[in-house]
């Protein structure tokens, strides 16, 4: 096997998790009357970067709704409980399950290294999505996300290796490129069977 590489990180949605956001957000969008958009982004381009700050932990669901509505001038309809988790009921790709369960069985540390926002990380860990990897590290948790290279040097110093030593799955091409930047092996994640074959050749699988 090859052992040039002591840890793998894995993202969650998108890769291990089916869901994206932008799913949610065009169901939340129909519920905020907005038929016309499919996407945050759509809506105000600087949306993202308000979510991303919630995904960080620095501002509260509640502030992030108020801010929304002070950028957009939409009323945020009322809501028992987080809103952000209305319509997320996310399942596990059990083919990527599976890759990862060999990975480990073959003797690699496998993280997951994931943007999520409070209420998504409790139900991932309340439907113990997160069982199969080492240990997390969560956006919300460590105050740091993707894309910025923060979040992946601190898992670099918390894991104790060396970028070269490391392979990052992910579906965001710009997280990718940031984890290059850094010596760390990315692999811009789109078909199981791509990836499987790719660590065949990487000879970490048989």
């Amino acid at each position: 096997m090859n052992t040039n590489f002591a840890l793998i990180m894995v993202d969650m949605g998108g890769v291990l998790a089916l869901h994206t956001d932008t799913g949610m957000e065009k169901l939340l969008l129909r519920d905020f009357g907005l038929q016309e958009y499919d996407s945050f982004s759509e809506l105000d381009p600087t949306l993202p970067d308000l979510l991303q700050e919630h995904s960080k932990n620095c501002i509260t669901e509640e502030q992030m709704w108020e801010r929304f509505t002070q950028k957009t001038g939409i009323v945020v309809p009322p809501y028992k409980g987080s809103l952000w988790a209305k319509y997320f009921q996310p399942e596990l790709d059990q083919a990527m399950l599976q890759l990862l369960s060999e990975l480990k069985q073959n003797g690699y540390r496998v993280v997951c290294a994931t943007n999520t926002e409070a209420a998504h990380y409790e139900h991932h860990k309340t439907m113990q999505h997160y069982a199969v990897f080492d240990t997390v590290y969560a956006s919300c948790e460590i105050g740091k996300a993707k894309p910025e290279p923060e979040f992946f040097t601190h898992i670099l110093q918390c894991e104790n290796v060396q970028g070269e030593q490391v392979i990052f799955i992910d579906d965001n091409a710009k997280n990718c490129e940031v984890a290059s930047s850094l010596g760390i092996r990315a692999y811009h994640y789109e078909d199981i069977s791509d990836l499987r074959w790719a660590l065949l050749d990487m000879e970490m699988i048989q």
